[in-house]
Formats: C-alpha cells, structure tokens, sequence
C-alpha cells in the first residue's frame, strides 16, 4: 500500500513539473517533444524570430514570378545512429524530408536528405505542437526553488527544470551575468569549447548556374567552401537561388567587412560555377556555425541545481550531434522524475 502510495506521488509530481527550454534549434526541439511527450509542461525561449536555429531557410523575392528559396544553414544531413534514423523515418512518412542525393562529386550509397520545403520545415513540423515563444531573449536567470527567468521584453517565465541548448559561450555568458555558479573544472571544460564561423550569401541569380547535378558542391578554396542551387535541390522552383558558405579562414578575415565587398570577391571566386549575373543577394553572418572542439558527454547535468545543457558542442557536430544530444538531455531529467 505503501508503496502505491509512493509511486502515485512520484506521478503527481512528474505530471505537474516544468521546464524551460532555451533556444529553439533541433536540440531545444527534441528535448521539449521528449519531454512533453512524457507530460512535463515545456516552454521553449528563443531570441529569433523564426524557430531553428540553423535548420535556416529564406525566401527572397525579386518579382511578382521571380522568388529564391535559399536554405542558408545546415545545407543536408545524413544518418549513422539508429536513435536518429527513428527520427528521420517519421520525418520521411510525414513528407517532412526526402532525400536529396547519395553523394555529390562521387556517389557513395549514403543518403544525404533535406527539407521538402527547406530545412526550417523540419523545425516548423517539430514545434507545430509545443508552446514555443519567438522574439523572447534572456537576460537573467535565478534559482530559488524553481528556476525564474527574466527576457530582454521584462517577461517572467518559472520552470522546475533549465535546459540551454544555445552555442555555449552565449550560455557561459548568460550564467555569468546570471551570477549562477559553475563548478570551476566544468567551467574550464565549457570554455575550451569554440566554433568556426562562417559567411553566407543568399544570390539570386538571373539564370541557372554551373554548379553540377545534383547541386551541392564543396571546394577547397581557401576563400569559398560550398556552394549549392536550391532549384536543383528542389526547394526553390521560382528563382535560380544559390547559397556560398565561406571558409572561416574568409569569415573571420572579413567578419566586419561590407556586405558589398564581402558578396563581390566570393561572386568573382565563384563566377564560373554561377555563369550568370546576380539580380539580388544577402549576406548572413554565422558568428558560431560548427564546433571546433567538443564537450566529452552528450550533454551537461548540474548535480546542485536542476539545470541541463545540451546541442552540438556536446560529442558530436551536425544535425545528428545536435538529435542525439536533446535525446540524452531528455533522458536524463525524465530519470529524474
């Protein structure tokens, strides 16, 4: 009887916690399905006004007939872990996903898949049933008996748990000002983490480019590392849309440079794979775009306060990395419960 007792309570209290999840890139995303899942109420705090992170796309419009859709993030992803491939099947029956191809300049077997509709669609899809608030910056956070969170807007927000998925030095620097304390060989391990940067351009082109089928194309340059027609890709049918990553060796040489400048010597890098004259372009910059070094765990857990970190700094890079990260976060606070 006793025992009845204990486990209803355990369910009460599992039924009435929350969370509050910081960021709304894929591993913010998981974590909070995970959890919700299990009847943990979420609420998802992203500073953006659109949800992803780098799962980036874009529409740029030139006429009433002409308009580019550009993904101008993570570009494509492939599957290693069956953990994520349970992801990427729901996603494929949901027509979330397709495959793209199975290699670019040499065909290898392995499926390289993308957004139907761009890769934001895979964010849109995860967040359709979770309370997600855009344009919500954090500016503090205090622990109590429950964690408080303050925004840039003077909103409050109060949760049981604390999960932050942003790039870790925007985390370390919010725990800072924060006053919350971090055990200092933690906080060393978290500082040693760092990111390439990377510089993207969004060129709207007045043909169809070079960029061969099936219209992905990673060089060596030392300027320019990947290019990629998002007609060819199959997400933008209206325009001749083109995405240029720079190489972070460029991005941070040219950090604070003009996006003039900047779009004028990667079109002349890039001039005979794009063949044509460019009718309007953007410039994004990617101040944290993939880790350098990583994290030895999937996820970070403060034993003194209920407080989680998680994405792709955590083990492994790349949207996978960042899946596998929001799983192992959720696991561990739903051991907790």
């Amino acid at each position: 009887m006793y025992l009845n007792m204990l486990i209803n309570e355990l369910k009460k209290f599992k039924n009435s916690s929350s969370c509050i999840v910081i960021g709304g890139g894929i591993s913010g995303l998981i974590t909070a399905t995970l959890l919700q899942r299990r009847g943990i109420k979420v609420t998802i705090l992203d500073k953006g006004k659109g949800i992803g992170g780098r799962l980036a796309t874009r529409r740029v419009k030139h006429s009433a007939t002409i308009e580019g859709v550009f993904d101008y993030g993570t570009q494509y992803f492939s599957v290693k872990q069956t953990k994520f491939q349970v992801w990427v099947d729901d996603w494929l029956k949901q027509g979330v996903i397709k495959q793209w191809c199975q290699g670019f300049s040499e065909m290898d077997g392995k499926p390289r898949y993308c957004g139907i509709n761009g890769t934001r669609g895979i964010a849109k899809y995860l967040a359709q049933d979770l309370d997600v608030r855009h344009s919500t910056k954090v500016v503090k956070l205090n622990y109590d008996t429950q964690w408080r969170i303050e925004t840039e807007s003077n909103q409050q927000f109060r949760g049981d748990f604390l999960v932050m998925t942003p790039p870790v030095p925007q985390s370390l620097d919010l725990l800072g000002s924060s006053s919350v304390v971090l055990p200092p060989d933690i906080k060393a391990s978290l500082k040693k983490i760092s990111y390439y940067s990377c510089i993207a351009i969004l060129a709207l082109l007045e043909k169809p480019s070079n960029i061969p089928t099936p219209g992905g194309l990673a060089l060596e340059d030392e300027s320019l590392v990947w290019l990629a027609s998002n007609h060819q890709k199959g997400i933008s049918p209206h325009g001749y849309a083109v995405t240029l990553h720079a190489s972070p060796s460029f991005s941070d040489a040219h950090w604070n440079s003009s996006d003039e400048e900047i779009a004028q010597k990667l079109f002349t890098v890039a001039s005979s794979w794009l063949n044509s004259s460019v009718i309007k372009y953007q410039v994004h910059r990617w101040r944290y775009s993939l880790p350098k070094t990583f994290y030895s765990e999937p996820y970070l857990a403060l034993t003194e306060l209920p407080l989680v970190m998680a994405g792709d700094a955590f083990v492994a890079p790349k949207i996978e990395g960042a899946v596998l990260s929001g799983i192992a976060a959720a696991e561990y606070i739903l051991s907790l419960l």
